[in-house]
C-alpha cells in the first residue's frame, strides 16, 4: 500500500518576510508622505536634484524691480530663520527706494535650512504658491511678521493658508496649490544654486555676482554699497526719517 505524500512543509521564514514587507511599505509612506504626497502634509524635505553649470544660471528666482537695473542683489533665505525676519522687517524697506527708482533689482532664491526649520520646505513651497497670483511679496511680508507663530505651530498650513486669505489670494488654488508638492522642484533647485555658490546659511546676500560678507545695517551702508555697484548714481532724492535699523545700529 503506496504511503501517503507528505504534506509541504510551511517556511519558518514567512514571518519574517511578512514584517519585512509591512516595513517596507511604512517606510514607503512616510517617505511619499514626506515629500508632499497624499493630498498634501506638510514636506520637511528637500529633493535631491543634479544640475549643470547651464543649468544653475538658469534657476528662477522671485524678482522685483527693473530687469535692466545696474544694481542686482541676490538673497538666499529661509522664512523660519530669524535673522531673514530681521532682514525683511528692517533693510528690505531700506532698498525699496532703490527698488522704486530703478536702481536695483532684488531677488529671492529659497535656501531653506530643514536641519533645523522643521516648516521651511513649507513656507518656501507656500512663497511659490502665492507667486503663481502675483502676491509673492505681500504673502512674503506677513509670513515673516507671523513667523514667531507658524514656526512653533502643529499645523502651519493652515496658518498660511489664513495668511493667503488676509492677502486676498484665491483662497481654494492657493491651498491645493501648497497640499501639493507641485513647487518641491524649484525650491530644491534654489537651494542647490545656493550651495553651488557657498552658501551656508542665511540670509547671504549678493551684489552684481559678489558675495556680501557684512550685511549692511544702515541706510547709509546700503546707500554707499549701492552707489560704488552702480557706478556712482545718484541716491534717491529725499532721505526719509531714520529707520528702526537706523536707530538700533
Amino acid at each position: 500500500m503506496p504511503r501517503p505524500a507528505p504534506k509541504p512543509r510551511r517556511s519558518n521564514m514567512l514571518p519574517f518576510y511578512a514584517i519585512l514587507g509591512v516595513v517596507a511599505l511604512g517606510g514607503a509612506f512616510l517617505l511619499f508622505r514626506q515629500m508632499g504626497g497624499g493630498g498634501g502634509n506638510p514636506a520637511t524635505t528637500l529633493s535631491p536634484v543634479a544640475l549643470a553649470p547651464d543649468q544653475l544660471n538658469r534657476v528662477p528666482g522671485i524678482s522685483k524691480g527693473r530687469a535692466d537695473a545696474p544694481v542686482v542683489i541676490f538673497e538666499f533665505a529661509d522664512f523660519q530663520c530669524p535673522g531673514c525676519g530681521k532682514f525683511a522687517q528692517f533693510s528690505e524697506p531700506l532698498l525699496q527706494e532703490w527698488i522704486d527708482n530703478g536702481t536695483v533689482r532684488f531677488v529671492w532664491y529659497d535656501f531653506p535650512l530643514t536641519q533645523i526649520h522643521q516648516h521651511a520646505v513649507l513656507a518656501s513651497r507656500a512663497g511659490r504658491c502665492a507667486n503663481e497670483q502675483n502676491k509673492f511679496w505681500p504673502f512674503h511680508d506677513r509670513v515673516f511678521g507671523g513667523q514667531s507663530q507658524w514656526s512653533s505651530s502643529g499645523s502651519a498650513d493652515d496658518l498660511f493658508i489664513e495668511y493667503a486669505q488676509a492677502e486676498g489670494l484665491d483662497v481654494g488654488a492657493f491651498t491645493q496649490c501648497l497640499r501639493s508638492d507641485k513647487y518641491q522642484k524649484e525650491v530644491s533647485e534654489s537651494f542647490q544654486l545656493g550651495t553651488s555658490l557657498g552658501v551656508g546659511g542665511t540670509p547671504t546676500l549678493f551684489i552684481n555676482g559678489k558675495k556680501i560678507n557684512d550685511n549692511p545695517a544702515t541706510r547709509a551702508e546700503w546707500e554707499q554699497l549701492i552707489r560704488q555697484e552702480s557706478g556712482g548714481a545718484a541716491a534717491p532724492a529725499a532721505a526719509p526719517a531714520a529707520s528702526a535699523a537706523d536707530s538700533a545700529a
